[in-house]
């Protein structure tokens, strides 16, 4: 039974009682009234219940209920007993009171009765007064004992907190620490109580003691966060973070100052490991760059030696026998640039620095100049390389010509070299309408096909499906890696699927902007074929290197075209030359002694001269050599090793374009004797 209903039944007893007390007495003044009869006295029924009446009032304030049943019964018993004579003797004379006494208890009665009746209505009024006062200082001692209680909590927790903390008056002098402070500083509550937090913590280092921006914050009764040096008891050096915020009293002053300090020690030696690691890091990354850029032109340089002569030399009257030979030695060095080449592209994409130049070119030229290109290694006449190229796609699109040109190679080389007979298709569509469009060009062969339990670890590095293929075939197991990583560069997709014995389908897919359709791709020279260099005539063209075989090789590669041709072997002799014979082209090796050829280009553009184009020669392969050249002035990049056909063709197609744009602006057709200003 809940605690409300049982006060419902105590009430409801206590009424019963107390109007069962009053009843007995009207009970016993109605046995008197009827036993007396005539002789009965009225007015010692009213006294007997006027005192029943009085004592009801006293408990009426406690006992409200209780005390207005007993008072009805009271004033009820002798009316009831008066009529019930009045209607007995048919009169009503006796309600006449003519008894003097009578009336003056009666009086009497009522006096006490209202006396009485004030007085318990004051004294419950003072006992309930103090009821409530007692109620509230009970529930204030509750609340002082509760407050007590977590205050005990609190200073618990401060003084077991694994931070220190630390309360201090607005001088910053110490007023209380925990044990945390203890541990981490050295010094005792003792020992620390009273002294300033700048003067216990600042030891003899003059430096730390000079006003700081917490200091300001504390006079101006501001919080603060901040990291701070202190030196410990046992004069060690340690770093904290600080939390500081003001206490304020009743009438907004600061009264205290709570600060909580975190040791960051270690966490200050960690960053700074990791900035030296970083700083060690990137210092290892660039002596990787600059040694593989090295290497690169180290090994490119004399690779340019050995194509460039192999290629003179199969100019000339060779037995079938030597042309073996020469056309193993180009195989044999084309193979080798193969490596260097993929295992620079793989530097790059490890260090993220591979960027993309989108151009503009011809989807339709571009992929039937790469089979072109790769069609000649098939390997016998019982493979068919073939092409399917979607109508509906644009012919004149926007992407990286060159790395779109490196993973078409990779496949479509991959899928020659491993496909002995049978069929290597290329087909390519292009998905979506408008500008925006998706390229997809598939490389399907009939070849050895990919185990399935290796189909998951193909674009892995220096991965090939089987060790006998790279016995059989070659190649270092990176090209895939490298298409992998281009394709992602550019944000879009590469798969395979294969069966062996059955051959495979490689596909890529990557976002392509297309601009219409034409036979010439904006912004790149197209070379007629050409058999009389006589245009040339009178054209002056600077070639900087300083390396002799390669100097005798492009002398050899130029000696065909009726152009003056001069060489300087380092950048001061480049910068010399230019200011005295103003050629029309320089071709500017990057990496000269004195000079470089990027200096060299530099100065060459502050010479009172017409300004020639100057294209950059350079065995770096890295795009940043690229950007590089083109910040220091200069106008175009050719990467060696450099063939001859390609050199003449480049210098052709560079003419052509040249003379078109003169023969627009200008109408005149004497090109090589024409400069343009810087």
């Amino acid at each position: 039974m809940l605690a409300e209903d049982k006060l419902v039944l105590a009430e409801r007893i206590t009424v019963f009682t107390g109007a069962i007390q009053a009843a007995s007495l009207g009970v016993a003044t109605a046995v008197y009234f009827f036993i007396a009869s005539n002789e009965a006295n009225i007015l010692f029924v009213i006294g007997a219940m006027g005192l029943t009446a009085v004592n009801s009032a006293i408990s009426l304030p406690k006992f409200p209920l209780v005390g207005l049943v007993r008072l009805g019964i009271c004033a009820v018993t002798p009316v009831i007993l008066l009529t019930y004579r009045a209607i007995e003797l048919k009169t009503l004379d006796v309600f006449n009171f003519t008894d003097v006494s009578g009336v003056m208890l009666l009086l009497c009665m009522i006096y006490m009765f209202a006396a009485f009746t004030r007085s318990g209505m004051q004294s419950f009024r003072t006992n309930q007064s103090l009821a409530a006062k007692e109620a509230e200082l009970l529930q204030v001692n509750t609340d002082m004992r509760s407050h007590q209680k977590e205050l005990r909590k609190l200073s618990l927790v401060a003084r077991k907190a694994n931070d220190s903390v630390v309360l201090s008056d607005p001088d910053r002098k110490i007023i209380w620490t925990n044990e945390a402070f203890t541990r981490v500083t050295g010094f005792s509550f003792e020992e620390a109580r009273g002294q300033r937090i700048v003067d216990l913590l600042g030891g003899n280092d003059d430096a730390l003691k000079q006003p700081q921006s917490i200091d300001r914050a504390v006079e101006a009764g501001e919080a603060f966060q901040g990291e701070f040096e202190n030196i410990t008891k046992d004069n060690r050096r340690i770093w904290v973070d600080v939390n500081l915020f003001p206490v304020h009293d009743d009438d907004g002053e600061v009264e205290f100052f709570v600060a909580i300090e975190r040791d960051i020690t270690q966490a200050k030696i960690f960053a700074n490991e990791m900035v030296e690691a970083r700083r060690a890091a990137e210092e290892g990354a660039r002596a990787k760059a600059e040694f593989l850029a090295n290497m690169s032109h180290e090994i490119r340089t004399p690779l340019s030696g050995i194509i460039g002569m192999a290629d003179l030399l199969s100019e000339t009257q060779l037995s079938e026998e030597q042309q073996m030979y020469v056309r193993t030695v180009v195989g044999s060095s084309q193979s080798l640039m193969g490596v260097i080449n993929d295992v620079l592209d793989l530097s790059q994409l490890d260090a993220g620095r591979l960027e993309l130049s989108p151009s503009e070119f011809s989807l339709s030229h571009f992929f039937q100049d790469t089979l072109s290109l790769l069609a000649v290694s098939a390997k016998s006449e019982d493979l068919t390389v073939s092409l399917d190229l979607d109508p509906d796609c644009p012919d004149i699109v926007t992407a990286d010509e060159s790395r779109l040109r490196q993973v078409a190679i990779n496949l479509i080389g991959n899928a020659i070299k491993f496909t002995e007979r049978g069929q290597v298709t290329v087909r390519v569509r292009c998905l979506g309408l408008g500008v925006t469009r998706t390229l997809v060009f598939e490389v399907e062969d009939s070849g050895i096909g990919i185990p399935e339990n290796k189909l998951d670890r193909i674009f892995d590095r220096f991965t090939q499906a089987e060790a006998e293929t790279t016995r059989k075939f070659g190649g270092t197991g990176l090209g895939l890696t490298i298409s992998k990583h281009i394709v992602e560069v550019m944000k879009g997709e590469i798969s395979v699927i294969s069966e062996v014995g059955k051959g495979s389908v490689f596909s890529v897919s990557v976002p392509i902007v297309a601009i219409g359709a034409s036979s010439t791709p904006a912004n790149k020279f197209v070379a007629k074929t050409v058999l009389d260099y006589s245009f040339l005539t009178g054209a002056k063209i600077l070639i900087a290197e300083d390396n002799g075989t390669n100097r005798l090789l492009l002398s050899k590669y130029l000696s065909a075209l009726p152009v003056k041709l001069k060489f300087a072997k380092d950048g001061a002799e480049a910068v010399a030359v230019a200011a005295s014979f103003e050629p029309d082209l320089i071709f500017m090796d990057v990496s000269m002694p004195k000079i470089s050829g990027l200096d060299a280009t530099r100065q060459i553009r502050k010479l009172p001269i017409a300004q020639p184009s100057i294209v950059a020669l350079t065995a770096h392969a890295f795009d940043t050599e690229r950007q590089s050249c083109l910040d220091a002035g200069m106008d175009h990049f050719l990467t060696k090793p450099i063939r001859k056909k390609e050199l003449i063709e480049w210098i052709v197609s560079y003419w052509q374009e040249k003379q078109s744009k003169w023969d627009l602006s200008m109408g005149q057709k004497d090109l090589p004797s024409t400069k343009r200003t810087g």
